[in-house]
Parts: structure tokens; sequence; C-alpha cells
């Protein structure tokens, strides 16, 4: 009886799953904008001509309006909305930045690998056919054999069960698409995992963005709490329960997707094994009654 190969297919996909993650990793620390400079130095060209051109106040008064200039320069730097949120997310944001390319590395991946076409290949089914209509069935299993696609590994065992009888073929035909069907659900399981762990990353940011809040609040010692520290735990709270959630709604919609594409493979590579296995027998009766 021969042997089986082993599939790489699982390495293969954890490469392109890992490079897929760094490059979307290094895109996204590109679109950080750069801290507004040009502001900053136009400001400072702005104060030596002001100082000139105003004329020397006496002492008290110009100790009077140097609170007043102070407060006139300070004015608050306008963020871009994703420098905002870097920011207000913290170490939490960072962690659900990295997973969610892990979650776009993850979905292209299996996008490229479970379709129909790299399932049941259209140039395998030919030669299948042809080999089967001239009779040749030492080439079908070495095309086979060639091949990891779902159908060959169906259809090499088959065939290598064939002598033991059409039954016992069918029966390790089934355990065979089992296990495929087990390690393509084991593919998806990992869009289910981030669905789940979305949320609740994000009650944990709106949790700890909470307690900043009142922390500030309670620490005020008797005296007005800041409004801007107020505010800035309750953006914390916010944005990385916005992240958590934007993360788990595709991650559930593609597991389902996927899952259901598991079942369209499945079916359509067993309907053209089993096919190809009665061709075979009917074709292997012909050649011994001629």
């Amino acid at each position: 009886m021969p042997t089986l190969p082993r599939s790489t297919s699982v390495c293969n996909g954890r490469a392109w799953t890992w490079a897929l993650f760094v490059l979307g990793s290094l895109f996204l620390l590109s679109l950080a904008p750069a801290p507004p400079v040009a502001a900053q130095e136009a400001a400072k060209e702005a104060a030596p001509a002001v100082k000139e051109e105003a004329p020397a106040p006496a002492p008290a008064v110009a100790s009077a309006a140097a609170p007043a200039s102070s407060g006139e320069t300070a004015a608050p730097k306008n963020k871009s909305l994703l420098r905002w949120a870097l920011e207000a997310s913290g170490p939490i944001g960072v962690f659900l930045l990295c997973l969610s390319v892990y979650f776009t590395a993850v979905v292209i991946r299996l996008f490229m690998e479970m379709r129909v076409t790299e399932a049941v290949p259209p140039a395998l089914v030919d030669k299948m056919e042809v080999a089967i209509r001239e009779k040749k069935f030492q080439e079908l299993y070495d095309a086979c054999k060639d091949n990891d696609s779902f159908l060959a590994r169906l259809v090499r065992t088959g065939v290598a069960n064939l002598p033991n009888g059409r039954p016992e073929a069918k029966e390790a035909m089934n355990q065979v698409s089992d296990e495929i069907v087990i390690g393509m659900e084991a593919k998806i399981s990992y869009l289910a995992i981030i669905g789940q762990l979305g949320p609740m990353i994000g009650l944990v940011g709106t949790i700890w963005g909470m307690i900043m809040s009142f922390q500030e609040i309670a620490t005020a010692a008797g005296s007005q709490p800041k409004p801007e520290k107020v505010a800035e735990g309750i953006s914390t709270a916010l944005f990385i329960t916005l992240e958590g959630v934007a993360l788990a709604v595709p991650a559930i919609f593609f597991f389902s997707l996927f899952r259901n594409r598991i079942a369209v493979i499945t079916m359509e590579a067993t309907r053209v094994a089993d096919r190809t296995i009665a061709s075979l027998v009917q074709a292997a009766k012909q050649a011994k009654s001629g």
C-alpha cells in the first residue's frame, strides 16, 4: 500500500500570516501623524517681532501683563483623531491594534486558501477524467499523489483502499474528509477567539478609563478637579470600548462566512471524489471484461 506524503500547508499558512502581520504593523505605524513643527517654528519667529514693536512698559505693568501674555501663547495644540485615539487608548489600544493586524492577516490567508478551486482543482479533475477514459489507473494515482488538495487526498485514499472493497474505501475517504475539515475549522477558530476577546478587552478599557476619571475627582482634595484630566479618562474608556467592538464584529462575521465556505468545499470535494471512484470501478470492470 503506498504511503501518503505529509502536508506542508500549515507551515506555509503560518509564514504567510506572520508576513502579513509585520507588513500591516509597519503600515499602521507609518500613519502616525508628525507633530506640528511648522506651526511651532512660525510662533517662535513671530514672538521677537512683537517684542521689538511694543514699547517698554513700566515694571508694575510688565509684571501684571506677564501672566496674560503667557496665557495667550500657551494655546492648546490641535491633534488629529488618529493621534488622539492612540494617546487615549494607551497600552490596551496598542494591543488591540496588533490584534487587528493579526486578524487582517488571518482573513487574507483564509481567503487565499479556502476556495473551491483550491480544494477541487479543475486541472486535476480533467487529468483524472482522461486517465479513467484511457484506463491509465496508475497515472490517476500519481496525479493525486503529486497534489495536496482536498480532492486529491480523498481520491488517493479511496484508490489505495479499493482492493479491500468499495465500502472500506468509502469509509477511509470519510475519515480523511473529517480530518481535513477539523484542520480547516481549527484555522478559523482564531476568528471566533478574537470575536470573543474583543468586547472583553474593551470592557477592561472601559473600567480602566472610569477609574482614571474618578481618581482625578477623588484626589482633588476639595478643589475643583481638572476637566481635561476627567475627560482624558472618559476618552480612554470610550475609545477602547469602540476599538474592542469594532474588532469583534468583523471577526464574528468572517468566522460565519468561512464556516459556510468549509461546508461548501467539503460537499463539492466529496461529490467529485465519489464520482471519480465510481467511474474508476466501472472502468476497471470494463477492462477486465474486455
